[in-house]
């Protein structure tokens, strides 16, 4: 469907791809003509008069800048059709997965199968997670839905943008301030420095910005947001990281919804324009892929959507009333799950209208989900219980599948000792049922990647490209270290200062946090070796698949660290030290130490070195 707006905007009517087309040619707006029928595609440009047309069909038209709008008649024409068959493929091989769930449910229902505690408690966990993580994004892949683009914003709306920095480069800074300043819309731009640089005072009065600052750095990014809240009066806040630029129609586009009193706040997709840099950063941009469109698209329509730390309009009201942004490190979603405790509602923008910087080597990787996945699950384990009875079955139902994202890191660890100890140590019955434990896991993956797949062919933005599975497989199965690391952190409640992505050249990962690949990959190999030399009888081919696909992903994590360090050793001056274990590894500490680089706010750093000459080195958001 394609919506139209006429004049001052507030006339809108609903028609269908075609009959807008038909209708532009008929009163001349069309200036070259378009033939249904014909097999080359052409770009229809709509030409816009005094009083203004502007169409847009969402997700599948651009609105291109001098009061000319260019829709896709052909990609519009092509999504429909992907949206008329593309869910009942989807909901056929739902179907089909909870099949493979319930087959793999089915091993421990025989006899025997569960002689000890600690199996049950492996059940419970298996059950639990393979129930929330898998059926619990199947059900949101089909609940998603694309919301029409809203009408104009609310008459009298006041809008604060914060842009939050902490010691970042001066040049990117100025391009996220530069690119808020230009937004169209009123608005007031604050660059909030926690850094309390005179360059960066300069530089927002340059612009025509406000500068804040505080004198301390209390409760890092979510303690500058209050000390800016209450230093300003705006309607709305919206909140920028330092890496992301948004587009001069951001805040057209988006404040619409505030139309309705009851949203709090709105939330537009994350987009990275850094995807080509590094086998890393491409990796990095397509894991998300399927939570930025149809997971964040499902949590939407089940009004739950969340916020992502950056890109994201906020009505004051609503902060004030959970008392104000929630600190931590995973602030972005606990202020979510206040606020939709306390009854506002949310909405999603599925457009790239702010694209940022994706990690770009394994340092920055590490560095991200380390903090992400100890944000999320001390919320999992803290917040979400004491909230749960406030918030509806749609919301608690999307909360358990974003926070138990990362219980994959445990999940991977537990498979790779249990494939040691039957390569090891198993006897001839425990490799047989562990060959059929296997077997009963595989079509679990199989229909799980299936329909990411699928979710991904319909609900992506036509500006993303899915691109295969090997990459986002990989990275985020060799990360099973950290998210495990995360995942103790959190229950024994070691406290983890807040460290942000870098956004730009960190240097060389410390290579204590790979030791955990290195030892894996050993072990996996020689128990192959082993299980083939002294075993009683010849290894199971289910189980020799299973350790290969153990080990590749690790080699290739492994393998592009080699690469990457050695350019970075490349870079660096002759007088730096090679790369080397080191002498002890790094501390838990909320404080940069002896030996840690500093990023801001405190926190563990993972370089062993700093960046390369010439480069900015670690940055913090």
């Amino acid at each position: 469907m394609i919506r139209v707006y006429r004049g001052d905007g507030r006339r809108r009517i609903l028609f269908s791809s075609g009959a807008v087309i038909e209708w532009l040619k008929r009163v001349r707006y069309i200036q070259s003509p378009f033939d249904r029928t014909t097999s080359v595609v052409r770009r229809v440009r709509l030409h816009v008069l005094s009083r203004s047309v502007c169409v847009i069909a969402d997700p599948d038209c651009d609105i291109s800048g001098g009061g000319e709008a260019v829709v896709f008649p052909h990609r519009v024409a092509e999504r429909q059709r992907q949206r008329r068959r593309g869910p009942w493929l989807l909901r056929w091989l739902v179907a089909l997965g909870v099949l493979a769930l319930l087959y793999f449910y089915s091993w421990w229902s025989v006899r025997g199968r569960i002689g000890s505690f600690w199996l049950a408690v492996a059940l419970v966990l298996a059950i639990l997670y393979g129930s929330v993580q898998f059926l619990g994004n199947w059900l949101l892949y089909l609940a998603a839905r694309h919301r029409f683009a809203p009408g104009p914003p609310p008459d009298g709306l006041t809008v604060d943008v914060f842009v939050t920095v902490c010691r970042e480069p001066y040049a990117l800074i100025e391009r996220a301030l530069t690119a808020t300043v230009h937004m169209r819309g009123e608005h007031r731009t604050w660059l909030l420095d926690d850094g309390a640089d005179p360059a960066l005072a300069r530089l927002a009065r340059q612009l025509g910005a406000g500068y804040l600052t505080r004198p301390d750095r209390k409760h890092a990014k979510a303690g500058n947001i209050n000390a800016a809240l209450a230093r300003t009066s705006g309607d709305l806040v919206v909140i920028f990281d330092v890496d992301h630029a948004p587009e001069p129609d951001f805040l057209e586009r988006t404040l619409g919804h505030f139309r309705d009193s009851k949203v709090g706040f709105v939330q537009v997709m994350l987009t990275f324009g850094n995807g080509e840099e590094t086998w890393v950063a491409r990796s990095a941009v397509e894991t998300g892929l399927d939570f930025y469109n149809p997971t964040s698209l499902g949590m939407d329509a089940v009004g739950s959507a969340t916020m992502m730390g950056s890109n994201a309009l906020i009505r004051r009201a609503a902060l004030a009333s959970i008392g104000g942004y929630q600190s931590g490190l995973a602030e972005d979603l606990a202020t979510s799950i206040a606020l939709h405790a306390a009854g506002w509602r949310s909405a999603y923008v599925a457009q790239p209208l702010a694209p940022g910087l994706a990690p770009r080597d394994l340092a920055a990787w590490f560095t991200q989900q380390l903090k992400w996945a100890r944000g999320v699950f001390e919320v999992l384990l803290t917040i979400y219980p004491r909230l749960f009875g406030r918030l509806t079955w749609g919301q608690r139902l999307a909360y358990a599948v974003r926070m138990t994202y990362y219980w994959a890191g445990p999940f991977v660890f537990a498979h790779i000792l249990l494939t040691l100890a039957i390569l090891f140590g198993g006897s001839a019955p425990a490799r047989a049922s562990f060959q059929q434990y296997l077997a009963h896991l595989f079509p679990v993956g199989v229909f799980a990647l299936l329909i990411r797949q699928a979710a991904l062919r319909i609900w992506r933005h036509p500006s993303v490209q899915a691109g295969l599975l090997g990459k986002p497989v990989t990275l985020i199965y060799a990360t099973w270290p950290i998210y495990t690391v995360a995942w103790l952190m959190a229950l024994l409640r070691v406290p983890w200062g807040f460290r942000s992505t870098p956004k730009g050249p960190t240097g060389a990962l410390n290579p204590f946090w790979l030791l955990p690949q290195v030892m894996a990959v050993v072990l996996l190999g020689n128990g192959v070796v082993y299980a083939f030399i002294a075993a009683e009888q010849r290894l199971l081919p289910m189980i020799l698949l299973f350790a290969v696909m153990q080990v590749v992903p690790q080699v290739v994590l492994l393998s592009q660290w080699l690469y990457s360090a050695r350019a970075v050793a490349t870079a660096t001056s002759h007088s730096q030290p090679r790369l080397q274990f080191p002498e002890r590894p790094a501390t838990l500490s909320n404080y940069p130490g002896e030996h840690q680089h500093h990023n801001g706010y405190g926190g563990i750093s993972l370089l062993d070195q700093p960046a390369a000459p010439g480069t900015d080195g670690p940055m913090a958001e």
